[in-house]
């Protein structure tokens, strides 16, 4: 059976295209999820297609895409390509806020089980829209890396200091940039054939990326680029691409959903690396007891 329409929303909705798509995600059909993540791919050039091109690029009926936005609460696609152009804060923490209304500034303290509930979501959302066999070729890359060099980009750069962690437990050759007091641009040139790099960037991404990507490809190194569903031109430089949801009903970005892919992929490479990952960890084990002043456990 055809599902009904979805009742229109008001228009003084004044949500954004991000937030609506993170309310409604949860109930969404498969069909209408994947119009969904090329809505939130395209949302910065969304002008420059037709909805009928939109729903070819995910595989869904014209049907499928009409009732999509209804269900978003746009009255019609063009009515939505207006609403999107009118929002003039996109990329910054402001545009966070599920609705646009709300202040931080505000009295009063935010529920914890709304922003529990949506990164818990996107972590599922995330995990649950990515291809069978993408993590297996994201491991295979790593392992077979002379070296891994892992950079992290603005607010990329926490969560690329976990990663250079778990893969440095794992497996030798490991780098993290940009380091403290060096030259982003220096390290880049040492940057070759056989060496993968990994990027973490997140929205809003520096303007050099898709350059910086395209160059260490033509240095010969593999690239892979963990990032949000909004990339688009960076995306497309890279020759791997993971997108988090990030999504949460408060001013800032919740990049917890990168943190199991980080933490699968440190477990599969060691997996994968056997003996040389075991022999890594009991030399590190061996450091640790001379160098490193930490306690450990004492049995009674």
């Amino acid at each position: 059976m055809e599902p009904t329409d979805p009742p229109f929303r008001p228009p003084d909705d004044a949500r954004s295209l991000e937030a609506r798509i993170h309310d409604a995600y949860p109930d969404l059909s498969t069909a209408e999820r994947r119009m969904a993540d090329i809505l939130l791919l395209h949302q910065m050039d969304l002008p420059l297609y037709t909805a009928a091109e939109l729903a070819r690029e995910a595989g869904v009926s014209t049907a499928t895409a009409a009732r999509l936005f209804r269900e978003l609460g746009y009255e019609s696609y063009p009515e939505a390509k207006r609403r999107i152009r009118e929002e003039n804060h996109w990329g910054s923490p402001q545009a966070g806020l599920v609705d646009s209304r709300q202040s931080i500034s505000g009295s009063g303290t935010p529920a914890v089980a709304p922003l529990l509930q949506a990164t818990l979501n996107n972590i599922r959302s995330t995990m649950e829209s990515l291809p069978t066999d993408e993590l297996d070729r994201w491991r295979d890359t790593i392992c077979e890396a002379r070296t891994l060099w892992i950079i992290g980009l603005r607010n990329g750069y926490g969560i690329a200091h976990v990663a250079g962690h778990y893969f440095s437990l794992v497996k030798s050759g490991v780098r993290v940039l940009p380091g403290t007091g060096t030259s982003l641009a220096a390290d880049l040139s040492s940057v070759g054939a056989g060496d993968a790099v990994l990027v973490v960037a997140f929205r809003r991404r520096p303007r050099m990326l898709a350059g910086m990507l395209r160059e260490l490809e033509r240095a010969g190194a593999s690239t892979m680029l963990l990032t949000d569903v909004s990339a688009l031109e960076s995306a497309r430089a890279a020759q791997r691409v993971i997108r988090c949801r990030c999504r949460v009903p408060s001013p800032f970005n919740s990049f917890a959903a990168a943190l199991p892919i980080i933490d699968y992929l440190a477990w599969a490479v060691a997996y994968q690396l056997g003996e040389d990952s075991a022999e890594r960890f009991r030399r590190i084990d061996r450091m640790v007891t001379l160098f490193d002043d930490v306690s450990t456990p004492v049995r009674s």
